[in-house]
């Protein structure tokens, strides 16, 4: 196979291969024959009409096309090889010239983007001061009090932070309208979780009332109901009262925190886990922040094609967290107030600086040759083993299943780590 490569700017090459004739011919014999077999022709059975007949159903232009589909991989395939190129992107591909005897695939390949570093060292930024105060401390108390509160059935009156079990119906313009309809729901009111007046309107009530609400769906909803007025007809079963425990012994022991024996062990042990999720957000932004500068010092020429594959990825994800709400992509920018335009200008941008941060952490890796080896990957499966009290086995079978992601999440860390101890401004003694 004759090929020539054209080296293309933003890292991206153009092949020419013209395909050998005796290949192109044997193809298109293979193509046919494979046709041939999902043929029907009536008075014959599927796939065994003669060879003269099949040539008369089969059009010329079906056995071109799939002859072409059979070969497209392969040649790729030995492109890649014989010219030690790695795609970064999916590759495009054009029919140049094409004929009985004569077949040219132009291969369009997006190549991994030339990364340039600037200074990625002694960049000494400062982290951020964690400290954690008692009254933080006493609201991670209240909220754990609350994780661990009962709901007990009340005859008084609903209030906020009680829980009502209700069936209710909507109406707009007199007609109930889809979705609008549920029973036995239990709703925490001051919970937010139903449009803006409808908690609201049910502070008061008791077990058995019957309440009509009214109020105005928002404006940025979707498209059928967007500010319009609904009437709901409530029928409220319980009352149930949110039973807060107390900050006791007995409590200490129910909760069963391990080497946490008494209230102000609990103290010490809540102030730790701000401490150390504190410490974790500091962490955070201290790398984002590297990234950012080392980003900013690089020249890195990404390719529209890496760009726009990264952005469907992130629109795919999107839809399918919008399904798992129950809600169609039109619905979800009707509820936003996004076009499509919208969505997709900020995942571009997202897009580019995501590609970028990954694209310099690369380049950062191979330059200080940044590895992670096998013997790397059983010293981290015996660490974590170590930390939570388990066989080593047990933890190769949870984390082992797929050993290159694991790896890659080692070296990922490797690489994170080493810009944190090479750009971090040291504490003055």
């Amino acid at each position: 196979m004759k090929r020539v490569v054209n080296k293309l700017e933003k890292s991206k090459v153009e092949v020419v291969c013209d395909i050998d004739t005796k290949v192109w011919k044997e193809a298109q014999e293979k193509a046919f024959k494979k046709l041939a077999s999902e043929l029907e022709v009536q008075g014959f059975r599927k796939g065994k009409a003669p060879e003269a007949i099949a040539r008369k159903h089969i059009e010329q232009g079906k056995i071109l096309n799939e002859a072409i589909n059979g070969l497209l991989q392969p040649t790729f395939d030995e492109v890649l090889r014989e010219e030690k190129l790695s795609p970064f992107a999916r590759p495009s591909v054009d029919v140049t010239k094409i004929s009985d005897t004569d077949l040219q695939l132009k291969f369009h390949i997006v190549l991994q983007p030339d990364v340039v570093l600037g200074e990625y060292k002694g960049l000494g930024l400062e982290r951020e001061k964690v400290s954690v105060s008692k009254a933080e401390v006493d609201k991670e108390i209240e909220k754990l009090l609350a994780q661990n509160a009962s709901l007990v059935v009340s005859e008084e009156p609903a209030k906020m932070g009680d829980t009502v079990v209700i069936d209710f119906t909507g109406f707009v313009d007199g007609k109930e309208f889809e979705g609008g309809k549920a029973e036995n729901y239990s709703l925490e009111l001051g919970s937010h979780q139903f449009i803006p007046g409808f908690e609201e309107q049910l502070v008061g009530s008791k077990a058995g009332a019957e309440v009509e609400v009214n109020v105005k769906f928002p404006e940025q909803y979707v498209a059928e109901l967007a500010g319009k007025d609904a009437m709901f007809k409530v029928k409220v079963h319980e009352v149930k009262s949110k039973v807060v425990p107390e900050l006791n012994e007995e409590l200490i022991k129910e909760l069963n925190i391990p080497e946490v024996k008494d209230v102000e062990g609990l103290r010490e042990h809540q102030k730790a886990h701000l401490k150390a999720h504190k410490e974790e957000h500091a962490t955070g932004h201290l790398l984002d922040a590297i990234i950012n500068k080392i980003v900013e010092g690089a020249k890195i020429e990404l390719a529209d094609e890496i760009v726009s594959e990264e952005v469907e990825g992130m629109k795919k994800n999107l839809e399918q967290q919008i399904s798992q709400r129950g809600l169609t992509m039109d619905q979800y920018l009707q509820v936003t107030g996004q076009t499509i335009a919208d969505v997709e200008k900020s995942m571009k941008a997202d897009a580019e600086k995501n590609l970028r941060a990954v694209l310099v952490m690369e380049k950062i890796a191979e330059v200080e040759k940044i590895t992670v080896t096998k013997e790397d990957i059983e010293k981290e499966f015996a660490n974590i083993a170590e930390m939570y009290k388990m066989p080593v086995e047990q933890v190769k079978e949870i984390l082992g299943k797929d050993m290159s992601r694991f790896g890659a999440e080692l070296r990922q860390r490797r690489i994170q780590d080493f810009l944190l101890k090479e750009n971090e401004k040291k504490a003055s003694k």
